[in-house]
């Protein structure tokens, strides 16, 4: 069984001596991102991301972050992908279950993180994606349901208006990313990437992948997937996707 990138078993974090153990709820959800009522469910400035995982998580950039959930597995892979924004080196999603309370977690003793996002290329707003429609190189997913993608329903109470982004293409996957329970096994995480690598085939040209959905939390975990079958050499989230562009857009 090969070493993930992205995901570790709750056997191989017994080995690991320092590690910092967290579990990922709708309040850790709270601290990172806003609310749908101001900014479209966006993550937070940097600033204020900065300091909430220096200060209330003590997370450093060579912290090794294990994230869980009770949850669907979207949610660990939407902070996951944060922790990568921002350039910490050490990033993985438990799979498997495990007692944590067995756990101590071990902080690092020298915080840092940087001034500025060492990855800024894996987030774009709505406001930079017009420019990037320009890149023959790139490939843009939506990865919600075919229904929400026709423009049949919005698949959100506080999603106004339904309908699909230009240039982005379907995936045949039909918004399983947010399907995926956080208590997922080993096996079962391996059938979703096999899954995706047989339905997601793009041309050799193909450098950058942007992933979307309603707001964010599938387009993470989807990203992640990507990343960690190597599907394009930058993986990219559309932050707040469908919820902010029909907003801008389309009102």
């Amino acid at each position: 069984m090969k070493i993930s990138q992205w995901f570790i078993r709750s056997d191989e974090l017994l080995l690991i001596k320092n590690f910092y153990l967290l579990n990922i709820t709708s309040d850790v959800m709270s601290d990172i991102e806003t609310d749908k009522n101001n900014n479209f469910w966006k993550y937070r400035s940097y600033e204020e991301i900065r300091e909430i995982i220096l200060k209330k998580y003590q997370i450093s950039q060579d912290t090794f972050v294990v994230l869980y959930t009770r949850g669907k597995l979207m949610m660990a892979a939407r902070f996951a992908w944060l922790l990568y924004w921002i350039g910490c080196n050490h990033i993985r999603i438990l799979i498997g279950n495990i007692e944590s309370s067995l756990f101590m977690n071990n902080i690092s003793q020298s915080l840092s993180l940087p001034n500025l996002p060492l990855r800024p290329e894996v987030i774009l707003t709505c406001s930079q994606l017009s420019n990037e429609f320009l890149c023959s190189t790139t490939k843009f997913i939506d990865v919600r349901t075919y229904r929400e993608y026709s423009g049949e329903i919005t698949g959100y109470s506080y999603i106004r208006h339904a309908g699909r982004i230009p240039n982005f293409e379907y995936d045949p996957l039909d918004g399983i990313y947010g399907q995926i329970n956080g208590d997922i096994t080993w096996d079962e995480l391996e059938a979703y990437l096999h899954l995706m690598s047989k339905t997601n085939i793009y041309e050799k040209d193909v450098k950058r992948i942007v992933y979307m959905c309603g707001t964010g939390w599938r387009a993470s975990l989807s990203a992640i997937f990507a990343a960690e079958l190597n599907l394009a050499k930058t993986i990219t989230v559309l932050d707040s996707g469908w919820f902010e562009w029909s907003e801008l857009y389309l009102t």
